[in-house]
């Protein structure tokens, strides 16, 4: 993984492709909202829903931009040298949309006092909505756990998602089950954009009607990722279920006329040939992206472990992707691989351990409201409950504390060093013991840094 690279004002990069246009049309919230963080901040910005970090003196520039113009401060700044950084950092990012015409932050600063180690909050949580489905996947992650209890009522959701906006958790993963199952889904995500957050729905797509589209057309800053295994029936369902492949792609002809989504692909044994395929048929049904994410060894998986690629296999299929012949394919649908091998050079990591997302960047909440660090885990690691605890208190609980750093006394060839707490858990029984998909592999050696 590439070292963290911050966006400091000594070497502000260009990054056209990466920002957009912004705009909120409905939300009501301002474009940008800056939230500090220990080494600095992050900016996220509402339209494309991504985190951009900043280094602290780029924090401090940020915030004076906030309080005064580009005139003002260019004018009261003295040395030649510090005024022309000043100068470039202002123009670069005025093209992306940071700041308005009078030449001040397009943003709101949170008001939120950030820890010394770890991030002020989750960048995303993956919330539960619904333990229900009406499909019984041979790799369903939730499959052998059990999520029963009273789902959080809409006040509560509200008051969540409160908190949420509060430590700068903008994401929001509405999942399940199947959340189209859940009769007030609409209502929840009103509440969430009311609070500012970004929500994205991940469904199966065989609830997506006329009706449904419609209303999720209709509602602007909210994301879908519609689940497929294959480019093809016999693919997708081998693993999802007889017919359901025909029955979504008929269903997403009528998504693709009113809503933005994604296609999301779980990559298994019986799909790797295939995968440019993939990315094919998400060009073609609209999708305007294409997620492709390892089969994890969790829940139903578990039954059916001969589905889980090697490391090798995974990242030989994710090859398929940077293919000169799919480069048509990328100007209008943008493929996201989650790979070691291909991430981007320019990408940034903010935050620097020995983790994995779990704890780190992400939680997640079952429907009767547990916090857990990652969903692929199991009860025993859950850490409190929203209607007990704010989410700000249990994401500083000291049983997140211990994703944050190595086992204690533990050598460094028998410790957790990147990859899938997840994958540590159920092949080697524990959530400290080294990743076998990667470190086995030699994508990791152990005691390495990314």
């Amino acid at each position: 993984m590439d070292p963290e690279e911050f966006f400091d004002l000594t070497a502000c990069v260009s990054g056209k492709a990466a920002f957009m246009a912004l705009s909120t049309r409905s939300s009501g919230c301002r474009p940008l909202v800056l939230i500090p963080q220990p080494f600095g901040s992050l900016v996220f910005e509402r339209r494309t829903c991504r985190y951009l970090p900043f280094d602290a003196e780029a924090t401090g520039l940020l915030l004076d931009l906030a309080g005064v113009g580009i005139d003002a401060l260019v004018a009261r700044t003295k040395e030649g040298f510090r005024r022309e950084l000043v100068a470039r950092f202002y123009e670069e990012f005025y093209e992306q949309g940071f700041f308005t015409v009078d030449g001040r932050l397009a943003g709101e600063i949170l008001d939120v006092a950030p820890p010394a180690d770890h991030l002020t909050g989750p960048l995303a949580v993956h919330l539960s909505i619904s333990d229900t489905c009406n499909l019984g996947c041979l790799h369903c992650f939730a499959g052998e756990f059990s999520r029963q209890g009273t789902p959080l009522s809409l006040a509560e959701l509200d008051r969540l998602f409160g908190q949420m906006a509060r430590m700068g958790s903008y994401r929001l993963g509405l999942t399940g089950g199947e959340p189209l199952l859940r009769g007030d889904l609409f209502e929840i995500i009103d509440l969430a954009l009311a609070n500012g957050l970004s929500p994205c729905v991940t469904t199966n797509g065989l609830l997506l009607d006329e009706p449904a589209a419609r209303k999720f057309g209709g509602r602007d800053l909210l994301w879908l990722n519609v689940s497929l295994e294959g480019a093809c029936p016999a693919t997708n369902d081998l693993v999802r279920g007889r017919g359901s492949f025909a029955q979504v792609m008929n269903n997403l002809r009528v998504l693709a006329r009113h809503a933005r989504f994604s296609l999301a692909f779980t990559v298994m044994r019986t799909n790797l040939h295939e995968i440019g395929k993939c990315a094919e048929l998400a060009l073609g049904v609209g999708a305007e992206s294409a997620v492709f994410r390892p089969l994890y060894p969790v829940g139903a998986a578990r039954q059916h472990l001969d589905l889980m690629p090697t490391f090798e296999e995974y990242n030989s299929a994710l090859e398929a992707l940077d293919n000169p012949g799919l480069r048509g394919i990328t100007q209008n649908c943008e493929l996201n691989p989650f790979s070691p091998t291909i991430r981007q050079p320019a990408s940034s990591v903010i935050y620097w351990n020995h983790g994995c997302g779990a704890g780190n960047s992400v939680c997640s909440i079952s429907q009767s409201g547990e916090v857990n660090p990652c969903s692929f885990l199991g009860p025993e690691f859950e850490v409190g409950n929203v209607r007990d605890r704010s989410l700000s208190d249990l994401w500083r609980d000291v049983a997140l504390e211990r994703f944050r750093k190595p086992a204690a006394n533990a050598a460094p060839a028998l410790t957790f060093n990147q990859g899938c707490r997840a994958r540590s858990l159920w092949l080697k029984g524990s959530v400290d013991a080294p990743d076998p998909w990667i470190v086995e592999r030699g994508a990791i050696s152990p005691g390495a840094t990314s």
